[in-house]
């Protein structure tokens, strides 16, 4: 066996597969990728993957602090559940659920794999199923993500100012400014988000 064949049987030992290549959570239940509608998962692990999920690449620099910060998806989530319409809050809350075991890959490396597309996207769907959640107004989300976005390279990004594609759609930035918070808090505002949106509280 040479070494190229020995270290990729390394790597498929890593790989816990049930029916299919599974993860465990932080609630101790394992997530199937092949087969995410018949696995589960908890709020607390959408909350939590989330907020140790870090946006931009981990590339994120505060030009209101003047350093390099850290900023979680699931600060991303709760931010835009509080600027949208209160009928799109939920859905905006969990708009990025698929990467709380998907990982958060940035979008211009997600459009050379299709194929990642299309397995977060289903894990996605499942998480949202599992939770009720129907999206209703899919493009006032992603219009909603686009300002987000546009909101997150001002404060988070060392933008010099140069075009990007959003651009080209007239976005605007929200008036809020972001300093970003803890993981701990993060997660904690997820959920306190989640229970008030649900009645949970």
């Amino acid at each position: 066996m040479n070494d190229t064949s020995t270290i990729e049987s390394m790597r498929e030992c890593a790989i816990r597969r049930a029916i299919g290549p599974t993860i465990l959570l932080g609630s101790g239940t394992y997530f199937d990728f092949e087969d995410p509608e018949n696995s589960d998962i908890t709020i607390e692990d959408v909350a939590y993957g989330l907020a140790f999920e870090g946006r931009n690449s981990g590339q994120s620099y505060s030009r209101i602090l003047r350093k390099r910060v850290f900023y979680s998806v699931a600060e991303h989530c709760v931010r835009m559940s509080v600027a949208v319409p209160e009928h799109l809050a939920l859905q905006a809350l969990m708009h990025e659920a698929g990467e709380a075991v998907c990982g958060d890959m940035n979008a211009p490396l997600k459009s050379l794999n299709p194929s990642f597309r299309e397995v977060e996207k289903r894990c996605e769907a499942a998480i949202l199923a599992k939770f009720g959640i129907n999206v209703t107004d899919p493009v006032e989300i992603k219009r909603a993500d686009l300002r987000m976005l546009a909101t997150e390279r001002r404060d988070l990004l060392p933008w010099a100012g140069e075009r990007w594609g959003i651009d080209d759609h007239k976005v605007e930035p929200y008036a809020f400014e972001i300093i970003p918070w803890t993981q701990d808090v993060a997660a904690e505002a997820f959920l306190a988000r989640y229970a008030f949106l649900t009645g949970r509280v």
